[in-house]
């Protein structure tokens, strides 16, 4: 009977750490994922001051923020390329929805399909073959994006065999 008990409690435990664990990563990687989008605007319309140019600063580390790649929101530029946007948008959606819950090589294929589409648009543009466009940067970085965050919850729940 105290075995029981004490596996009974131990899967409680398991279960409220999973989900604290869903939480933490959900929540981080919204935050970040949408930053590129309401750090502009906080830029604009509050003094951040030093705050504002460090909290823009951290994206140089992952984008060339070319200023002819770049979208503009309320009238200063967003921290990364149209690209890295459609990522960021799409890893902070794909957290907020997580659905669905791919299979590890359903993920697999998906981010594959997504890449390719990604890697065809990059050639395109590079080539001549179509004038830049946002919308095809913004979309198939969302695609990208979307898919990978995810993966990513699913992996976790598969890993910690949470079904909450």
């Amino acid at each position: 009977m105290n075995a029981r008990v004490a596996a009974g409690d131990w899967e409680s435990e398991r279960r409220r750490a999973t989900r604290q664990l869903l939480w933490f990563v959900r929540g981080s990687f919204f935050l970040v994922g949408s930053m590129p989008f309401w750090l502009p605007l906080f830029i604009a319309w509050l003094p951040l001051g030093p705050v504002g140019i460090i909290l823009d600063g951290m994206f140089v580390l992952v984008c060339h923020r070319l200023p002819e790649r770049t979208l503009e929101l309320a009238g200063v530029a967003m921290p990364v390329c149209s690209r890295c946007a459609g990522m960021f948008g799409g890893m902070a959606l794909g957290m907020l929805v997580c659905w669905p819950r791919p299979t590890l090589r359903q993920a697999r294929w998906a981010l594959g399909g997504a890449g390719l589409l990604m890697l065809a648009d990059v050639l395109a543009q590079d080539f001549g073959l179509h004038p830049f466009w946002h919308w095809s940067r913004l979309a198939t970085g969302a695609l990208l994006g979307y898919i990978g965050s995810t993966a990513l919850v699913a992996a976790i729940m598969r890993e910690r065999n949470y079904r909450g």
